[in-house]
């Protein structure tokens, strides 16, 4: 490995921490806020929180910086250091793991009548297991690119 290419796999790799660690701070500080208020609360700050994030160019930005960054990357280095590359199919899967299980529970809780507690309910706590599952593969992710730094 060259120092070019640490330096491109830092590039990839900071974007990536960045990410994760927002992700953790949603999974752990603004996830247990939103287990302690009511329904009809959990409704109205996930529907808040979903529509700032959408627009927010450090959220996106963090989120896409990786995957894009990933093309050119394997176009010049292959595949070549196995943990580096391990970490960035990890970080692959972990957005596609999230789309599938946080996006339409998003959908769900938005489409609500912020009364039906029960059915909201279910879905904070389906959402609290989504939220764990995708910080703790986005820091395995990150763990495995770090590897990968010699």
């Amino acid at each position: 490995m060259n120092m070019t290419q640490n330096f491109a796999e830092i590039l990839l790799m900071v974007p990536a921490a960045l990410c994760t660690g927002f992700v953790m701070f949603i999974a752990g500080v603004v996830q247990g806020i939103m287990d302690d208020v009511d329904e009809a609360m959990f409704k109205r700050i996930l529907t808040e929180l979903y529509g700032h994030a959408v627009k927010s160019p450090y959220a996106v930005g963090t989120a896409s910086i990786t995957l894009v960054g990933m093309i050119p990357y394997f176009m010049v280095y292959g595949c070549g250091n196995r943990w580096f590359t391990a970490g960035l199919i990890l970080w692959v899967v972990t957005s596609i793991v999230s789309k599938v299980t946080n996006l339409p529970i998003y959908g769900r809780v938005i489409a609500l009548d912020s009364g039906e507690a029960v059915r909201l309910r279910e879905e904070r706590r389906k959402l609290h297991g989504a939220n764990i599952l995708r910080a703790a593969l986005s820091f395995i992710s990150v763990v495995l690119m770090v590897i990968g730094l010699r």
